[in-house]
């Protein structure tokens, strides 16, 4: 479903993503975790180009684009495979929460209004919001509103969900519901790349683990492998350093 070869990203003069070499199959689900600065959220935006990099190739789902070569219409059908979570929600506040799910579907998918507010309904009642379908988002929480860009990217039937840091603007009573509801969505073979800082989330939802370091992956592999017998000693200080127990399960 993904794969990119050879990607560097700079920002000025300093290298944030070095050569990185990935891939991601049909359905899995793939946490990406690492230190503040290790170039987690740029390289997952970097694979729907948020982030232009100055070298490498992507590969999502049916487009393939040599980011040294971009045109308006490989970048179009490289963006057309995937949707994004952002860690801020990126609603638009002077619309209402179903008229945020409706936007794409009217305007991307070409959907009729009727079939647009059909399908909205439908995944807001799949993520517990259809009673609120006529709020704004100012008047919803925090775990609401991701909730909310949940749906909208489910609308338009992504080959990939990208989710940058879905939790960490939120308050830590409300990062629950929204585990949640990403843990669902990991169980309908939808391929999803997730950055996250939530450690036991993702030893529990994941099916690949990939810890990041320096702009580079320093490893990767199962949940169970790369928490029980890290390879890298740098993954190994990591994971003390962020959790005291890895072995628990996720409670939610």
């Amino acid at each position: 479903m993904i794969k990119v070869e050879n990607l560097s990203k700079a920002f000025g003069n300093k290298t944030v993503l070095k050569d990185v070499n990935l891939e991601v199959n049909e359905g899995e689900v793939v946490a990406i975790i690492g230190p503040s600065g290790s170039g987690k959220s740029t390289l997952l935006r970097s694979l729907n180009l948020l982030e232009e990099p100055e070298t490498g190739i992507i590969k999502v789902g049916d487009a393939k684009v040599n980011v040294s070569e971009l045109t308006s219409k490989n970048r179009y059908q490289l963006r057309q495979q995937s949707a994004m979570v952002f860690q801020h929600f990126n609603l638009f506040k002077n619309k209402t929460v179903l008229e945020n799910v409706t936007l794409s579907l009217t305007s991307s998918k070409r959907k009729t209004k009727n079939e647009a507010i059909k399908i909205a309904n439908e995944l807001l009642e799949q993520v517990g919001l259809l009673e609120q379908s006529n709020q704004y988002p100012i008047t919803l929480s925090g775990g609401q509103q991701q909730r909310v860009s949940i749906a909208r990217a489910l609308a338009v039937e992504p080959k990939v969900i990208f989710m940058d840091e879905p939790t960490s603007a939120l308050d830590p009573e409300l990062v629950g519901e929204v585990l949640k509801t990403i843990e669902q969505l990991s169980k309908r073979n939808i391929t999803l790349v997730i950055v996250t800082h939530e450690m036991k989330f993702a030893k529990k939802v994941a099916d690949k683990i990939i810890f990041m370091d320096g702009g580079v992956i320093v490893e990767s592999g199962t949940p169970d492998k790369l928490f029980s017998q890290p390879s890298s000693e740098r993954t190994r200080r990591f994971l003390m350093s962020t959790t005291e127990d890895t072995s628990l399960d996720f409670v939610i």
